[in-house]
């Protein structure tokens, strides 16, 4: 079996490693500081710089079976299409635009297209997928961050994956479900403190994070669905500061004789403050909880902490990209068009493996409910 990567940020660079254990893997990516870092990793994996855009991109993957897509979110709906041309995909890469629009190709084409296939959207997508397929519920509400264990002001952040998506997340609107009704609201809005055992004081503000949960006929009967970003305290004012004088727009203007834009400006000096090393300590938590309709609460909670050189943030989005991949294989899986995570989590079958892939990771995850008082 052979698996094309696409993209090997800090991401795309555990998926192919990891997938190299069992299948041979081709990682390509136009960057060849990546492709380095990645052959130092495991020379067994062939690298091909090739940009997406180019015309060979899409014969690169002719000895390929199955790719995973880990390009930034504004490149990963054209690239989704043109894999979707000739191979399966499962998709991390947070695209803006409605993957319900793939499905034409992928069922023209024979293949199948599983988007946000990471942490969340993605894993929390299958944990809400396998509540509902239990339960009758009237809310969910969706909590998920990767944070530094070592605070480093004034921002307390750092980055665990692509720049152009976390500022993304800051500045796209964001879609939330209430009293049964979708409606869109400002990220960063909505702001829940709250305290988590070792961490400490936290804070969660609205984001665009429920994607395809909110259109899927398995939340049909849900009225309330919200999704947030964790940051420690205090960070979503200083962002909100940011947007306020219009630093993260992107009005076109010239910098240093090239012709750019305030977002990408700003976004260059942001990350020189939040950049990641491979040695920075920071975990990723995930707070799923529910109620029923009979009052009964739900929760899931998923953490991880940085491990053997890999980010928790690279291990809960891709390994879950793996096992969704690992899946697709072992249990021959030969639909085509759009396979949502919520779909896959509301199969028992499906939903045991993809937790028992994770758990044999050491990725923490407990479920727990209790009736009110």
């Amino acid at each position: 079996m052979n698996i094309a990567v696409i993209g090997t940020g800090m991401v795309g660079r555990l998926i192919a490693v990891e997938l190299s254990k069992k299948y041979q893997v081709y990682a390509i990516d136009n960057n060849k500081s990546n492709l380095d870092k990645l052959r130092k990793k495991n020379a067994k994996i062939i690298t091909k710089k090739i940009d997406v855009k180019n015309e060979d991109f899409l014969k690169s993957l002719d000895d390929t079976d199955l790719v995973v897509n880990c390009v930034p979110g504004f490149m990963g709906f054209e690239t989704s299409k043109k894999i979707l041309e000739k191979k399966t995909c499962v998709d991390i890469s947070f695209m803006p635009e409605d993957c319900n629009y793939l499905k034409t190709v992928a069922e023209n084409a024979n293949t199948a297209l599983y988007p946000d296939a990471g942490v969340a959207p993605g894993l929390s997508n299958m944990i809400v997928g396998n509540l509902i397929s239990k339960n009758k519920l009237k809310e969910v509400k969706i909590m998920v961050g990767g944070l530094p264990l070592e605070k480093n002001p004034p921002w307390n952040y750092k980055a665990p994956f692509s720049p152009i998506d976390v500022i993304e997340e800051y500045t796209r609107p964001a879609r939330i479900k209430e009293n049964g009704s979708i409606k869109t609201v400002d990220a960063l809005t909505g702001l829940i403190n709250f305290e988590f055992e070792s961490v400490g004081k936290l804070e969660a503000f609205l984001t665009d994070g429920l994607r395809t949960l909110l259109t899927t006929d398995m939340t049909r009967n849900i009225p309330n669905l919200l999704e947030y970003t964790i940051r420690y305290p205090g960070h979503s004012e200083m962002i909100t500061e940011l947007l306020n004088n219009n630093k993260l727009d992107d009005t076109v203007k010239s910098h240093n004789g090239k012709i750019t834009s305030q977002r990408e400006i700003t976004t260059k000096q942001l990350f020189k403050e939040w950049k990641l090393n491979e040695d920075d300590r920071e975990f990723t938590l995930l707070i799923i909880t529910a109620k029923t309709e009979k009052d009964k609460d739900i929760s899931c909670i998923v953490y991880d902490e940085w491990q053997n050189g890999w980010s928790s943030m690279s291990r809960t989005t891709g390994l879950t990209a793996c096992a969704i991949t690992n899946l697709i294989i072992d249990k021959k899986l030969k639909k085509t068009g759009i396979i949502t995570p919520e779909e896959l989590g509301s199969n028992q079958n499906y939903f045991d493996y993809i937790i028992n892939y994770l758990e044999n990771k050491e990725i923490n995850i407990n479920f727990a409910d209790e009736k009110n008082s």
